[in-house]
């Protein structure tokens, strides 16, 4: 894949949807004004970009634990010989969005969000009886250290900041609180006023809807803004460092790696049997090399010798996070219905 040729302004233009993007009546134009554009040429420079498949979507990014969702890091080992019928299941989950083959022993690699009424371990285990393996391994966070991906598209330079997002008041959800998250956490359509459409979608006024997004920002929304298709900007690997540390350490390690510009994401996780390690960070690079060089700088820097980078041998499903999918209840409902007919040999 040839990365995409960007001038100036193309660059401009991502670095600030990367940012964020307003809630605003016409987001784009005060865009525009920040950048000393115009509305006209925002627009038209978004719509080539996501045309060039640079820009993958501009939505919102919901903070789960907020919304009362249980999330986790899911490690399996999976035989090759099962390894095709393992994606089809897992990929099937609707709020499985990332899944990837690893280079190591625990080799498949999946996160996945539940709301608290279908059990992240109940979950887990449905999907290792249908994979026909004896059972996954949630990897939960305990500490987020840094989490975000924002890439300079011309120094390919990584710049996201810290972040604290371990202590985001929780929200009462009802069913119109549901409607108004669900439809900011669509693709935004690129056009004058892109916010009237979702705020269709959510059966009430554009108004409301953007008082109820700025109200919710930097809580439940995360973020609202623009992600890429790195790959197409010539960042093609990814490296997930992963480092063994003593308790008393993670805290601080997590905090130092986390200052370092090459790391987008930063997590400290619970530990399983044959993998020691409780520190993650995630590093990118035009290739694997880079990676293992900015591993063994961070190891240098750290004091941390004990660390090992597993890479991406294959990408079976990446996606944006979305809550409140009519398709995850019914995915649980047709599988807890199927569990009771065969417990009561009902059917």
């Amino acid at each position: 894949m040839k990365p995409a040729v960007l001038d100036e302004n193309k660059a401009r233009l991502i670095r600030a949807v990367q940012h964020g993007v307003p809630f605003a009546s016409r987001p784009f134009a005060v865009l525009a004004e920040g950048l000393g554009s115009s509305e006209a040429e925002v627009i038209s420079g978004l719509r080539e970009l996501s045309k060039e498949g640079v820009l993958r979507e501009i939505s919102a990014v919901l903070e789960g634990s907020a919304l009362g969702y249980d999330s986790a890091l899911i490690a399996g080992q999976v035989p090759e010989a099962k390894l095709e019928r393992a994606v089809k299941a897992i990929n099937a989950h609707p709020t499985v969005t990332h899944n990837y083959l690893r280079s190591h022993e625990y080799n498949l690699w999946f996160t996945i969000a539940v709301p608290p009424e279908m059990s992240l371990e109940h979950t887990v285990e449905i999907l290792a009886d249908e994979v026909g393996v004896p059972q996954f391994y949630p990897l939960r966070r305990t500490h987020t250290f840094k989490i975000g991906v924002n890439f300079d598209p011309l120094s390919l330079k990584n710049s996201s900041a810290k972040v604290a997002t371990n202590s985001v008041a929780s929200v009462t959800v009802d069913e119109a609180t549901a409607r108004k998250f669900r439809a900011l956490q669509r693709p935004l359509s690129i056009e004058e006023q892109p916010f009237d459409t979702l705020a269709e979608q959510a059966d009430t006024t554009t108004e409301e809807l953007l008082a109820f997004a700025n109200q919710h920002l930097g809580g439940a929304i995360r973020r609202y803004v623009g992600t890429l298709r790195h790959r197409k900007l010539g960042v093609r690997e990814n490296g997930m460092v992963v480092w063994s540390i003593h308790p008393d350490r993670v805290d601080s390690i997590g905090q130092q790696l986390a200052n370092a510009p090459e790391v987008s994401h930063c997590y400290a996780r619970n530990s399983i049997a044959g993998f020691p390690y409780s520190l993650y960070s995630m590093v990118h690079g035009p290739n694997r090399e880079s990676c293992h060089d900015i591993a063994r700088e961070l190891s240098e820097k750290s004091g941390c010798k004990d660390y090992a980078v597993l890479f991406s041998e294959k990408e079976f499903k990446k996606q944006r996070l979305r809550y409140f999918l009519p398709e995850l209840d019914h995915w649980w409902e047709e599988r807890t219905a199927i569990s009771h007919h065969v417990a009561y040999g009902t059917g």
